[in-house]
C-alpha cells in the first residue's frame, strides 16, 4: 500500500484566513441554491442534501495545472488519464457540525458503542473520482480516510487501486478528516504540510480545529459518517446523487487503517452506514469485534506482522464477519509508491510527492527497498472480494496466514534458505522468486529524521547468479513456473483473472 505508519501527531496552528471559495462555503443555510447545471459550471454553490447533515460546496474550480506554482489546483490531483477512461475529478468543500467521539479508546472501551463528548464545527473537502456519465456508475463508493502521517494526506487507497475502480464503475471519494492533514502539524519534520499552508487561497477556510480548541481528531469520525450519507444521498441538489449510490465501503491504510478500526468497534454500531470496511496494513488495538455485524476485510503485508500485528491482542479468528489476508515478502511502503514518475498514479510516495513540495532527501536504510513484491494486486482481489461478501453474500477465500515462530515484536518468521517467508498469500515474486523480498529494514542513520520511516520499506536484494542456477533450469522453467503460480492463485481468487499478465509478462522480459 501507498501509505507510511503512524506517528504522534503534532498541535494544529491557528486558522488563516477564509478563502472565496471557503466565504461560499460558509453562506447560511438560507442561501438560495443554483440548478445543478450551474453548480458544475462555477463551483461555488452551497446546497443541502437531504440526507445527511452536511452541507457541500462546488466542484471548487482549479484554475491552475498540476504542478502550479500557485497551487490553485486539487492538491494531490490525479495523474491518472481520466478523460480518456471516461472519469472525471471534481473537488467539494463540505461543512457543517461533527459529534465529537474519543479518538484513543482503552481496550475496554472500544468493547462497547461510542459515547458522545461533545460536538463542533467543521470545514473541510472531499476529492471525488467519479465516471464522467451517471449511467457508467456501478452504485459502489469507497471512501479513503486520508492518510496524515507525513503531515499532509495521502490518498492511499486510489494509489494502490484506482485502476480497480475506474475498470468496475466505483466512485472514490478522498476524505480530509484529520486536523494534521487540514490544518497542518506544527513540530518536527512534518510540520507545515497541511492543506491550509500548502495553498492558503485555495484551502484557507478549511478547519477541523473549531478555531484550535480542539486538537484531538475526536470530530473525525462523525464527519466520516456524514460523507458516507453524502455519497449515499438523493437530495435533487446533492452533486452526487446521480450516481445512485446504494453501497459504501470504508478504505483506509496504515494510520487511517487504525482510526477505521477504532470506528469499526465503536462509531459503526451506531449508524451502521458503512456497508463494508478494508482495513489496510494497520488496524486499532482491537480487531474488528464480531457484534458490529458489518463485513470487514484485513490485509497485512509482512512488514507489518514483523513490526506487530500478528502479536495475539491484534488477531482474530476468521468469522462470519472477519476475513484477514497477508501478503508474504510485502512491504508497509512498497516499491511502486515511491517511483520517481509524477505521471504515474501509484507513485504517492515519490514523483506525486514530490510534485507538491519539492524533491525530497533520499532514505538512508540499512537495506536495499523497498520491497519490490506486487502487492497492489492482492489488494485489488480484497475489494473484489469485500464487494461479493457485502453484496451477494460469498465468503473471501479463507487464506494462510504467514508462518510465525514468535509474534514479538519484532516477530521471527519462519523463512526459507533463502529468507524468504513461509505461509501467506504468495505472488510469483515470492514463490518464483528471482530477489528476496521481505518486510525487515532499518535507518542507517538519523541524520535525516525521516530515515526513521525505514523501519517501513522492507527488503528487495536481487539473487545472484548462484542463486538462480540452484532454483531454474533456464527461463523457461522459470516463466513455466511463473504461469503454474498465477493460475493457482486465479484459481484462488487471490489474485483477479485479468491481472495474472502482470507478472507473465514481467517473465517474460527476465533471463535468469
Amino acid at each position: 500500500m501507498t501509505v507510511i505508519a503512524a506517528l504522534a501527531a503534532a498541535p494544529a496552528t491557528a486558522s488563516a484566513a477564509p478563502s472565496a471559495a471557503g466565504a461560499v462555503a460558509s453562506e447560511p443555510a438560507t442561501t438560495p441554491a443554483k440548478s445543478a447545471a450551474n453548480t458544475r459550471a462555477s463551483g461555488s454553490p452551497t446546497t443541502s442534501p437531504a440526507a445527511g447533515p452536511a452541507k457541500i460546496t462546488g466542484p471548487i474550480r482549479s484554475n491552475a495545472k498540476p504542478g502550479g506554482s500557485s497551487h490553485d489546483y486539487v492538491f494531490y490531483s490525479t495523474p491518472y488519464d481520466l478523460k480518456k477512461a471516461g472519469y472525471e475529478e471534481q473537488e467539494f468543500f463540505i461543512s457543517g457540525t461533527a459529534t465529537r467521539y474519543n479518538s484513543n479508546p482503552t481496550v475496554d472501551e472500544q468493547k462497547q458503542a461510542a459515547t458522545p463528548i461533545g460536538a463542533m464545527p467543521y470545514t473541510t473537502r472531499i476529492v471525488v473520482r467519479r465516471p464522467a456519465k451517471p449511467s457508467k456508475s456501478a452504485g459502489i463508493a469507497v471512501v479513503d480516510w486520508q492518510n496524515v502521517t507525513a503531515g499532509y494526506d495521502i490518498d492511499t487507497e486510489w494509489g494502490t487501486s484506482g485502476d480497480y475502480f475506474v475498470r468496475h464503475g466505483w466512485t472514490w471519494i478522498g476524505a480530509s478528516v484529520q486536523r494534521v492533514g487540514v490544518n497542518g502539524a506544527t513540530s518536527g519534520a512534518t510540520a507545515g504540510r497541511g492543506l491550509r499552508q500548502w495553498s492558503p487561497q485555495r484551502y484557507g477556510s478549511l478547519d477541523l480545529t473549531d478555531n484550535g480548541a480542539v486538537l484531538d481528531d475526536s470530530q473525525s469520525f462523525d464527519i466520516y459518517t456524514q460523507i458516507a450519507e453524502l455519497a449515499k444521498g438523493r437530495g435533487k441538489r446533492n452533486p452526487l446523487a446521480d450516481l445512485d449510490i446504494s453501497h459504501v465501503y470504508a478504505a483506509g491504510a496504515s494510520q487511517s487503517g487504525r482510526y477505521l478500526g477504532v470506528y469499526y468497534n465503536t462509531v459503526q454500531p451506531l449508524r451502521h452506514v458503512y456497508d463494508g470496511f478494508l482495513l489496510a496494513i494497520g488496524d486499532s488495538s482491537l480487531p474488528p469485534r464480531g457484534g458490529v455485524g458489518t463485513k470487514a476485510m484485513r490485509v497485512f503485508t509482512e512488514n507489518d506482522i514483523y513490526r506487530g500485528a500478528g502479536v495475539p491482542s491484534r488477531t482474530a479468528p476468521d468469522s462470519a464477519t472477519l476475513r484477514t489476508w497477508h501478503i508474504a515478502g510485502a512491504s508497509h511502503v512498497p516499491a511502486y509508491s515511491t517511483r520517481s514518475d509524477p505521471r504515474d498514479f501509484r507513485a504517492t510516495l515519490g514523483g506525486i510527492r514530490d510534485r507538491e513540495f519539492g524533491p525530497s532527501e533520499p532514505r538512508d536504510c540499512t537495506n536495499p527497498g523497498p520491497s519490490e513484491v506486487t502487492s497492489w494486486t492482492v489488494f485489488h482481489a480484497a475489494y473484489e472480494a469485500l464487494d461479493k461478501w457485502a453484496r451477494k453474500g460469498t465468503a473471501p477465500r479463507v487464506a494462510q496466514p504467514l508462518a510465525i515462530a514468535d509474534p514479538g515484536p519484532p516477530a521471527n518468521l519462519v523463512r526459507d534458505p533463502n529468507g524468504i517467508a513461509q505461509g501467506g498469500i504468495r505472488l510469483p515474486d515470492v514463490e518464483v522468486p528471482v530477489a528476496l523480498g521481505d518486510g525487515i529494514n532499518s535507518p542507517a542513520s538519523l541524520d535525516n529524521p525521516l530515515n526513521s520511516f525505514c523501519v517501513l520499506y522492507g527488503t528487495h536484494r536481487p539473487f545472484t547468479q548462484a542463486q538462480l542456477d540452484a532454483l531454474y533450469y533456464d527461463d523457461e522453467d522459470y516463466r513455466r513456473q511463473v504461469a503454474d503460480v498465477v493460475r493457482r492463485l486465479v484459481g484462488q481468487r487471490f489474485l483477479l483473472p485479468e491481472e495474472g499478465h502482470v507478472f507473465i509478462d514481467a517473465a517474460r522480459r527476465r533471463h535468469v
